[in-house]
């Protein structure tokens, strides 16, 4: 049975922030490895501040935290239960297409 959700909006939230595949890449790749916004822009073949525009809804919505080392700034994901909630909706869209 699924716990009871008091904060059905923050829950959006959260789940609005996931919605973008450019954040999608940006938390799947940052998982394994804390990558500074030149890794991530090189990685994804995006502009810095299209990548920093992604980092800063995954940051307000408290998905990823950042660590300056120097002159860059990495980044992480907040929690590792954010891995988990990607792998589940990756499997159910393997299902959902199996169908």
């Amino acid at each position: 049975m699924v716990e009871m959700i008091g904060d059905f909006e923050g829950l959006a939230e959260v789940f609005r922030a996931l919605a973008h595949p450019v954040r999608l890449q940006i938390l799947i790749k940052t998982i394994d490895a804390e990558l500074c916004v030149q890794d991530l822009q090189d990685d994804l073949d995006r502009s810095q501040p299209n990548i920093s525009q992604h980092l800063t809804v995954l940051r307000e919505r408290g998905l990823v935290v950042a660590e300056r080392k120097g002159k860059r700034v990495c980044y992480r994901p907040a929690d590792d239960r954010i891995a988990q909630v990607i792998r589940l909706a990756a499997g159910t869209l393997e299902r959902l297409e199996a169908l």
